[in-house]
Order: structure tokens, then C-alpha cells, then sequence
């Protein structure tokens, strides 16, 4: 079952003596969460929402004014704490998919069918994401790139990998 709210980032600072709060952007962008409407903070298992009454971005990142939270100690004490969006929040182009819902699919080649392992989770790195997949020979880094990554579903990742990029099937 899918989660109903997803991380989208961090408080890491403030800003201001009002109470705003410069995020870590866990997006795709910084502008996907300037546009949230309310964001929710989860303390105890219990999710909180919070209306979003403004929000702009700066460099990397996002600084948000939060309703309920209108002065500098209470954002202070908010440092640290992860954002949360409903799943309906995040927008998800025609045949992407969100990556918490990829860990834990099967990488399977595209053309063999043959299941090279799971994906265990996504690290970024400068030229592009890479897929760390586990697989019985360990984890193995595929870019999460067309060339590679052919599609993506509830099935799992189809792949046409370059050869040796996973150990060939023993008989």
C-alpha cells in the first residue's frame, strides 16, 4: 500500500524574526514545494497540517511561513524537522513515478526478462540519479538514464544495461 504523506523536506533554519523557516527541498525542485498549500509536520505517528501563507525561493532551497508559527523561537525549535505533503500534493508527469514508490521493485531486463534484483534506493549524484540495485552479487549502480532505464511501473524497472554491468546467469 502506498504512503498517504511523503517527505519532501527538512527545516534546516530560519528566517526573519516572524516565524519563517528555511526548508532542504527533497523535490524534484524547490518550486514543486513553494507551491504546497499546507504542508504537515508529524510528531508521535500523528501528522499536523499547516497552512502554507507564503513562500519564495531562495538559492536551493525554500523559506516558508507556516500558520501557527509566528515567531523565531518556535521556527528554531521546528529545526530539524522533516515536511511532509499529502500524496495528491506532488505533481507526477505521464509516466514518471515517485521514488519512494520505486524502492523495493524488481530490476528486470527489458528484452530477457530475466529479475537482476530490487531496488534498495536512488543516491543522486551529479550527472544523474543513480539506481542502487540489489542484487544476489551485491549492489550493483545503474545511471537513471534512457540509454539504461527503459521503463518504469508498478512491475517493476526495465533496464537494457551494458554488458557486465550485472554477473551473467550461471546454468
Amino acid at each position: 500500500m502506498k504512503e498517504r504523506y511523503l517527505s519532501c523536506g527538512k527545516i534546516v533554519g530560519v528566517h526573519g524574526v516572524r516565524g519563517a523557516v528555511k526548508t532542504e527541498v527533497w523535490c524534484d525542485t524547490p518550486s514543486v514545494l513553494a507551491h504546497f498549500d499546507r504542508v504537515y509536520l508529524k510528531k508521535d505517528g500523528v501528522y499536523t497540517p499547516h497552512a502554507v501563507k507564503g513562500a519564495f525561493v531562495s538559492g536551493n532551497g525554500v523559506v516558508l511561513t507556516l500558520d501557527g508559527i509566528n515567531d523565531r523561537e518556535t521556527a528554531l525549535a521546528l529545526r530539524g524537522t522533516v515536511l511532509y505533503a499529502e500524496r495528491e500534493q506532488i505533481p507526477v508527469p505521464e509516466g514518471a513515478m515517485l521514488q519512494q514508490d520505486m524502492l523495493g521493485l524488481k530490476v528486470i531486463d527489458a528484452e530477457s526478462g530475466r529479475v537482476y534484483g530490487t531496488l534498495k534506493r536512488i543516491d543522486p549524484s551529479p550527472a544523474s540519479d543513480l539506481l542502487v540495485v540489489d542484487a544476489p552479487e551485491g549492489e550493483v549502480l545503474v545511471p537513471m538514464i534512457p540509454p539504461f532505464v527503459k521503463t518504469l511501473s508498478d512491475e517493476g524497472i526495465f533496464l537494457t544495461p551494458p554488458a557486465g554491468m550485472f554477473k551473467e546467469e550461471t546454468k
